[in-house]
């Protein structure tokens, strides 16, 4: 299993909605956060983003991609200390469906961007090994791949038939790969981040571990035994790099699965969901949902907490 096999492993991506913008100089686009993947692909022109009050600006060009594993919110705009407005009013009465033009009569910069949705309430834990913000660039080829994978879900969505929506989850999943595979190949910081740490031969034997055997009945001792570190050393390491222990990443990545798991099969009961993810009791898998998602598994399911048709889009 390769790095990039670790870090897609229980990730389940729904769809990818997106929106085409065209922007006039002077704009400038104001975005709140939301618990899933943005991204965008600048296609024609330039412009700047951020993350405001923590990043500095960076020019985006053709063929600039940016992703937000995170959700976090950001500013994008035509100049770097442009004014902006706030996204969600500028949709309202500047959308044509899935084109949105704003801005005045200057220079066009044109930006396709949405989000990744996952099947889960927010985006996965491993994406917490990655920056707030990634901007990356893509070669002419990559950029054609990724916008004729952009174009098969407009059209899906646009003339819905049967398959659709096993479609539609396909070619998110293809789309999500498509765009970190570019990052993976385009990055000058591919040795920071979480590619160091799967690069890092221990911490990614340790993750392989984890993502290859959830349901195993892992303690600090038997993963350091694993990967021939001592109890002590290991999880001082584990957690000075990814800011996490190693049982807290184990218990967060074993409730995604759980989470997932109940969502996709209603038939399956808790005790099935229990023990697929590593639980030898109904009790002690209830008590770490529990305490990690704020309600029991039972509870979660009924409720459907998770309401992924919203039509919602954000670039």
């Amino acid at each position: 299993m390769d790095g990039l096999e670790i870090f897609l492993s229980g990730l389940r991506v729904q769809r990818a909605a997106f929106t085409r913008f065209e922007g006039y100089a002077p704009w400038g686009l104001d975005l709140n956060a939301y618990p899933h993947t943005k991204f965008g692909i600048v296609t024609e022109g330039s412009c700047f983003i951020d993350i405001k009050n923590d990043t500095s600006p960076v020019n985006l060009v053709r063929g600039s991609c940016y992703l937000l594993p995170r959700g976090n919110a950001f500013r994008i705009r035509h100049a770097v200390d442009g004014s902006t407005d706030k996204f969600e009013e500028v949709i309202k009465s500047h959308s044509l469906g899935s084109l949105l033009r704003y801005g005045s009569d200057g220079e066009r910069t044109s930006v396709i961007g949405g989000q990744f949705v996952f099947t889960n309430d927010r985006y996965p834990l491993i994406l917490d090994l990655l920056p707030p913000l990634i901007c990356f660039n893509v070669n002419d080829e990559e950029l054609d791949e990724l916008h004729s994978t952009l174009k098969l879900l407009e059209k899906e969505i646009i003339n819905p038939a049967p398959g659709t929506a096993t479609i539609l989850d396909s070619l998110a999943d293809i789309f999500f790969i498509q765009t970190l595979r570019a990052y993976l190949l385009r990055s000058k910081t591919r040795n920071l981040g979480w590619a160091g740490i799967l690069s890092d031969d221990r911490l990614g034997q340790a993750l392989r571990l984890i993502h290859a055997e959830s349901s195993k009945s892992w303690t600090i001792e038997s993963l350091a035994s694993q990967i021939g570190m001592s109890r002590a050393s290991f999880s001082s390491h584990f957690k000075n790099k990814l800011g996490i222990s190693p049982i807290a990443y184990l218990t967060r990545h074993r409730m995604n699965l759980a989470q997932d798991l109940l969502r996709r099969s209603e038939s399956i009961g808790i005790a099935q969901v229990a023990s697929q993810v590593g639980y030898d009791s109904d009790a002690a898998f209830n008590k770490a949902f529990k305490r990690e998602v704020g309600i029991s598994p039972a509870l979660w399911r009924s409720k459907g907490i998770v309401n992924f048709q919203s039509e919602k889009k954000l670039i």
